[in-house]
């Protein structure tokens, strides 16, 4: 516990004094808590909801945006030291928190404000019921089992990935078959279900806007095709995800985990494999990002730490990956609070899209007000909601373009350019769609790019153009 806090207050530091923007999803989630509701285009509501909880007591400061995500880790955590401790022991309890502490993805994730980071304190939550109903069946743990489903459906659908385990051990499981096969059961799946349900009735009323954009994000468009190089990167992020020593022990241990003992360590290989493998599919047939799979170390420490404490040498090779990973979480942690030495160590790419949207406001607001416009449209998600967190709107009308008639984010949804004759100042983030948007308009003349200064020898370069006569989205070639 002492870990946890430690690491606890070592990121809230962080948090307090990075000196980085929002990055264009971040600033999404907080225009999202503006308008608190059951739904939104491309996530369930939850993140939302929190971010309006920390903006309303804190103010809506980049630091208070993502004040939650280091708190939300530690739950997490502390779950999986419980859960742990109770299947195992307190020595498989300790390694197992140290193990989910010190991922270096839940380092970049505690720095920044995601779905992940709710997402597997419910996760966590749902294994920690699940064991304790095993243990005894008692409603409380059957009413936190529904209700831990429910939130981290209403927090990321990939709470899914839990589904297939659990449905087995129904199945296979006694322990679990006598928990939860009756009125306990029943009552467990309402709870889940009645929490979602509003969810469920937004979609229903939005054209299902969140099930089809989670469906698009399969990418299957044209059918699928074999990327072997995907598949290699997904796999390859995992050794940036949960650590490059820890991942391959990880591996060791969900091989060596079918001779276990323990009636529970199956289900809990079961629960990491699931995301795994799905996603590794979709890596292969489409693409991946490698957070995507974030569900499976909700498990997955577990898995490790119960395998390494079983003998000496296997510790002393999960102590050499923590310490690997305790490196991993503290020195950047440490370097992102300084923008010169994030420069001098040539990480300014990774956080060149997160610089300077100050000054990129100032520039385009200047440029509206030298003009006739009635209005700014933008083409982009990213640019669109941090113009919007760092105030373009408060001046200045902005809208969003759409590339095509479906909608493909919340903005085209909230805020679509409207189809009238006004001149609108154009600011576009690609530089080859001037033919998209003399399609699109009655008139159409470049004005010259923008370019902002990002630090790090980075640059912003926009595109501008005045327009006018906009007669909507076209189906493109």
């Amino acid at each position: 516990m002492a870990l946890i806090g430690g690491l606890l207050f070592f990121r809230v530091l962080v948090v307090l004094l990075n000196p980085a923007g929002l990055h264009g999803d971040e600033a999404q989630y907080w225009a999202w808590a503006q308008d608190p509701a059951f739904g939104y285009y491309s996530k369930p509501p939850l993140i939302a909801w929190v971010i309006w909880m920390t903006t309303a007591v804190f103010g809506d400061t980049e630091w208070a945006v993502r004040l939650a995500s280091p708190f939300l880790h530690s739950m997490t955590a502390v779950l999986t030291y419980l859960t742990a401790t109770r299947l195992y022991g307190a020595k498989t309890g300790f390694f197992a928190s140290a193990l989910y502490v010190l991922m270096p993805g839940v380092a970049l994730s505690a720095s920044i404000i995601s779905t992940d980071a709710a997402l597997l304190v419910f996760v966590a939550l749902f294994i920690h019921a699940w064991v304790r109903l095993r243990e005894r069946a008692t409603w409380v743990w059957a009413l936190t089992l529904g209700a831990a489903f429910g939130l981290g459906m209403m927090t990321k659908y990939a709470m899914i990935y839990v589904v297939p385990a659990f449905v087995l051990a129904l199945i296979l499981d006694r322990a679990t078959r006598h928990a939860l096969l009756g009125w306990r059961g029943l009552v467990a799946g309402l709870v889940g279900g009645v929490i979602l349900l509003p969810n469920l009735l937004w979609n229903a009323t939005h054209d299902f806007a969140t099930l089809v954009h989670t469906t698009d994000n399969a990418n299957l468009k044209d059918g699928p095709q074999l990327n072997p190089g995907e598949l290699a990167e997904f796999v390859l992020g995992q050794l940036g995800v949960f650590g490059p020593l820890t991942f391959i022990l990880l591996l060791i241990a969900f091989w060596t985990a079918r001779k276990s003992r323990k009636e529970f360590s199956l289900w809990l290989v079961f629960l990491a494999l699931t995301p795994l493998l799905v996603i590794c599919v979709q890596a292969l047939i489409s693409r991946a990002n490698a957070n995507w799979a974030g569900a499976a170390y909700a498990s997955a420490p577990i898995v490790l730490a119960a395998w390494a404490v079983s003998s000496e040498r296997t510790l002393r090779w999960l102590k050499a990956g923590l310490i690997i990973n305790a490196l991993l979480c503290l020195i950047p942690g440490a370097v992102m609070t300084s923008p010169t030495l994030v420069d001098q160590l040539g990480f300014a790419n990774s956080v060149k899209r997160q610089r300077a949207w100050p000054e990129t406001v100032e520039v385009i607001r200047a440029r509206y007000e030298a003009g006739d416009y009635a209005a700014v449209a933008v083409d982009n998600r990213l640019m669109f909601y941090d113009l919007v967190y760092y105030g373009l709107p408060e001046t200045t009308p902005l809208y969003m373009w759409r590339f095509e008639p479906r909608l493909n984010n919340h903005a085209e949804l909230t805020s679509p350019l409207p189809q009238d004759d006004r001149s609108v100042l154009i600011v576009s983030y690609y530089a080859g769609y001037a033919g998209y948007f003399a399609r699109d308009f009655e008139t159409l003349a470049p004005l010259g790019d923008i370019e902002i200064i990002l630090g790090g020898g980075k640059t912003r370069r926009l595109y501008t153009y005045a327009a006018s006569g906009y007669h909507g989205p076209v189906f493109r070639d």
